[in-house]
């Protein structure tokens, strides 16, 4: 609708701080996964999905619109197919899938619920990370992905470790906006949108 009248859906300024957030998280990944797998951490649980998964709550709660999330996890796996062509395991333009079925279940989530703040993250962080397990697990299966049996059989283990890495980015998310929803920063980003 926006659009028709002569607006753009998202500011020029909503526009550049995803684009910042994308960059500080396509960033992380490229510097903490390689650190975290030289250890095998990660062989064990992705603690390193917790400052990403931030950034994606955080990034929702300043642009506050259905959709910021699908454009993120676009350009986030548009970086991540450059950047590294074999992530994710499935095929070139094909891990376009599961990223952008994320965003649109992350999205849809926190469209769902509005207040209180808490339960709003508790819905798109916990329940949108074992929604986006089973959309996974169902792509590799589809792909007929040779450890797509192995990964049924880990599922359990799987949706354990989402729920505890997708709580701690939740309670991470909230002391993060906690501090900023009231800075000067945020509430100029937001006056953008009705100017």
């Amino acid at each position: 609708m926006n659009a028709i009248k002569g607006k753009s859906y998202f500011s020029t300024v909503e526009i550049l701080f995803m684009a910042s957030m994308i960059g500080l998280d396509f960033a992380y990944g490229l510097v903490v996964g390689p650190l975290l797998t030289a250890t095998g951490v990660l062989e064990i649980i992705r603690i390193d999905m917790i400052v990403p998964i931030m950034m994606l709550l955080v990034t929702r709660l300043v642009v506050d619109r259905f959709g910021t999330l699908i454009v993120y996890e676009f350009v986030w796996v548009t970086l991540a197919i450059l950047a590294r062509p074999g992530a994710m395991g499935l095929p070139g333009f094909f891990k376009f899938l599961p990223a952008l079925g994320y965003g649109l279940i992350l999205d849809a989530c926190m469209s769902s619920v509005r207040r209180p703040l808490y339960l709003r993250l508790i819905i798109a962080g916990v329940i949108g990370g074992v929604v986006n397990q089973f959309s996974m697990l169902g792509i590799r299966i589809l792909f007929g992905m040779p450890w797509s049996t192995a990964v049924q059989a880990l599922l359990g283990i799987n949706i354990l470790t989402t729920v505890i890495i997708n709580l701690l980015a939740v309670q991470l998310t909230v002391l993060v906006w906690r501090g900023i929803e009231r800075t000067g920063w945020v509430s100029r980003l937001r006056s953008w949108r009705t100017s």
